[in-house]
């Protein structure tokens, strides 16, 4: 089995913090988003990053953090969002360009993922598998591909419908057998930015879509204040430090807090935060933010703010 992460999005709603890096590199609790999700695959999966021509050295250099994984970069020609072939287009274009012939696993790079992946493998046989989380709200569902299910079973699709039928949703994991892959293929030339309706389309061929529904957390990094709420979570409550944090004077820290390597925090108030490597706060009162790196902040109060890296602020 070989295993696609989709990392070649521009992230726009997430700016400035997307400005220069991408989505599944962002900070998610003590490290990268996107290792996270390499690290719940099975070690001797071979696992392809799916990215754009912009972002190519970055991953390469993240990906020096995993030399006993089987990982390679796979770059589109794309350079920016008006020029992206889409979740399914990029898919398809790493089946023929890499000629996969084998099963497939299908991972969003945008999405953390709580359960196990040996639980959704397990419930694999020779039918598309998708993986789907009870978000327990319809005006929530709206903004995702729904799933109706029966016996373990997909009944009916729904993207992004209005009135939806069912709180179940599609996230951003998957498995086709090698027999299903083209129908990837076939599809995208069609609507290579739907990666939902390819199972629309399998099912009205005839093919039967199983369903693992699971309960752990989930989240589709699609917002700041998902994401905000993803390193909430995660933290739980924690104040981790990573190497070189100074802290001076008198400080207080509430809530999941993250600091990145060689981090000054000053006679500062940090609430629910992250703030990343080789930044200055001095004299602040930080609530739900992330800071990018090199920054420098002094007699500020902030709320629910993205702050730019290398950014020099002070009032």
């Amino acid at each position: 089995m070989k295993c696609i992460i989709l990392a070649g999005g521009f992230a726009t709603r997430l700016w400035p913090l997307t400005e220069n890096k991408a989505k599944p590199l962002l900070h998610l609790k003590d490290r990268p988003l996107i290792s996270h999700i390499v690290e719940k695959l099975p070690q001797d999966t071979e696992i392809i990053i799916s990215t754009n021509a912009v972002f190519e050295e970055e991953f390469k250099k993240w990906a020096e953090q995993f030399p006993d994984r089987n990982l390679k970069i796979f770059v589109e020609d794309s350079i920016g969002d008006d020029m992206k072939k889409g979740a399914l287009g990029a898919t398809a274009l790493v089946i023929e360009t890499e000629r996969i012939d084998e099963d497939l696993m299908l991972l969003a790079g945008d999405n953390y993922f709580g359960f196990e992946m040996e639980k959704m493998l397990a419930r694999f046989t020779q039918n598309p598998l998708l993986a789907a989380y009870d978000i327990k709200d319809k005006d929530k569902a709206r903004k995702f591909g729904v799933v109706v299910q029966r016996d373990g079973k997909a009944a009916e699709f729904q993207e992004k419908p209005e009135n939806p039928k069912s709180t179940l949703v599609s996230t951003g994991c998957f498995l086709f057998p090698a027999k299903n892959l083209k129908d990837i293929v076939h599809y995208a030339k069609e609507k290579s930015d739907d990666l939902g309706g390819v199972f629309e389309y399998m099912t009205q061929k005839g093919e039967v879509i199983d369903v693992f529904h699971f309960d752990e957390p989930w989240v589709d990094i699609g917002s700041f204040e998902a994401y905000l709420q993803a390193n909430k979570d995660l933290l739980a409550g924690q104040v981790i430090e990573k190497e070189g944090v100074k802290k001076e004077g008198n400080n207080q820290f509430l809530g999941g807090v993250y600091l990145g390597e060689n981090v000054i925090v000053r006679n500062s108030v940090i609430d629910h935060s992250v703030i990343l490597a080789n930044c200055e706060i001095d004299n602040c009162v930080i609530r739900n933010c992330v800071i990018d790196e090199n920054c420098t902040l002094k007699n500020l109060d902030l709320s629910y703010k993205m702050i730019r890296q290398g950014s020099k602020i002070e009032k």
